[in-house]
């Protein structure tokens, strides 16, 4: 594995970064909050001294709904119930009338801009780094700025409809009008507090920048990145070519677009499809009958990595415009090739083949099961050669350039003369 343990200017100065998001491990329900973890722990690992300000489930709370710590992997985590009709944890679980009042009460949340206003002021962090705050409310915000320079990561669309997941009805969401006031709110209560944006697609960036977000703030595009797996592409599991499918059991993922592929592929294969999600009892039926597709729910960390290694080729068949699913760089750390629709910032990754950059995989339109299949079809057929080109890929997207990037975005915050060094970073891309 690669050791993500790599000089730090932040560690030499024995600087201080606060990360805030809305949710911590072992409070998790998407990728965001992983993201968060990851990045605590490869920068405190460095020597930086790491905090993070995160919500309490109301089940967790130790002592009433006052903030405590935890000590996490030489992490500071300070958690706080927020005051609210529910926390961010306990989202998927509620009635469907009080999602829209939390949404409205979320807009300003003074209880948790007071709170997390006086952890800042204990703590005395250098850098703040801002990623999901849905539950927090955008008022935690102008309270962190006033405390440290303030940088946001764009995890998803929250700055752009008041339903972050901007997917309903099994359609993506436009971007209506009505959502003018929301937008319009957003750019006069975040917009002016935050000193530096990074987003892993080029997409995301330039999404916000269509509804009028961040017109003279510095905007980076920085990928995340993985530790690189300890073997190439060479061990790949023998047997029957082996698809996988990791994430969310949902409408938006379009999983019910790769189960109708493989019922066209008339060949000895198999599906492995990891994940959770309120979706799986459809996906169930609709497998009904074909025993090459197999439903594991939820593992470990540990059984997940022994999916990557077994399998031929990931696929990311979302109909959503994800914004750069961790999946596609887990599967390329393992020499794994991905299937991915031309959705969000999913191309960016697999990328259109050249001279000098083999094919990693292959991007299909989404919700086209036809086309699907004949992509893995083809990819099956060139295994090896995909790939060598995905292992390869990973080079680029290693948890170690990711934050040697992360830390000279901070950096370029703490530059008494404004001046601007994200030209190395963004190099990385």
């Amino acid at each position: 594995m690669t050791d993500h343990r790599g000089p730090s200017a932040l560690a030499a100065a024995g600087d201080h970064v606060c990360l805030l998001s809305n949710l911590y491990p072992p409070e998790t329900i998407g990728g965001a909050e992983m993201y968060v973890r990851t990045v605590a722990e490869g920068l405190a690992e460095r020597g930086v001294e790491v905090s993070v300000i995160t919500t309490a489930s109301r089940e967790d709370a130790r002592s009433g709904d006052g903030p405590f710590v935890e000590h996490q992997a030489g992490v500071r985590v300070h958690r706080f119930v927020p005051l609210n009709l529910y926390t961010p944890y306990s989202y998927r679980d509620q009635s469907a009338w009080k999602k829209p009042l939390m949404h409205l009460l979320d807009l300003w949340n003074h209880q948790a801009r007071s709170t997390v206003d006086s952890i800042l002021e204990d703590i005395d962090p250098d850098v703040i780094h801002l990623n999901n705050f849905g539950g927090l409310s955008p008022a935690v915000i102008s309270a962190a700025s006033t405390h440290a320079p303030l940088v946001l990561t764009l995890h998803d669309y929250r700055l752009l409809h008041i339903d972050p997941g901007m997917f309903v009805g099994g359609e993506p969401r436009p971007l209506p009008r009505l959502m003018g006031p929301f937008r319009a709110y957003n750019r006069r209560v975040v917009q002016p507090y935050v000193d530096r944006v990074l987003a892993p697609s080029k997409f995301m960036l330039d999404r916000h920048a269509r509804a009028g977000f961040f017109e003279e703030t510095p905007t980076d595009v920085l990928r995340l990145g993985v530790p690189q797996a300890d073997r190439g592409p060479q061990s790949q599991a023998a047997g029957p070519p082996r698809l996988l499918y990791v994430g969310q059991l949902a409408d938006h993922k379009g999983v019910d677009t790769l189960i109708g592929a493989v019922s066209r592929l008339e060949t000895d294969l198999r599906l492995d499809i990891v994940g959770r999600g309120e979706v799986r009892e459809q996906l169930e039926a609709q497998a009904r009958g074909d025993d090459r597709i197999t439903f594991h729910g939820f593992v470990s960390e540990q059984s997940l990595d022994a999916f990557y290694r077994q399998a031929t080729l990931s696929v990311v068949p979302s109909r959503y415009p994800d914004n750069s699913p961790m999946v596609i760089y887990e599967s390329f750390a393992r020499g794994t090739p991905v299937i991915g629709t031309e959705m969000g910032g999913i191309p960016e990754l697999i990328a259109t083949p050249t001279d000098e950059a083999p094919a990693r995989g292959a991007i299909v339109p989404p919700e086209d099961p036809a086309k699907l299949a004949r992509a893995i079809r083809s990819v099956q057929q060139q295994s090896d050669e995909y790939a060598e080109a995905a292992y390869a890929a990973a080079e680029q997207y290693t948890l170690r350039d990711h934050l040697d990037g992360l830390t000279a975005e901070y950096e370029a915050l703490r530059e008494p003369s404004g001046a601007d060094t994200r030209e190395s970073v963004g190099a990385r891309r």
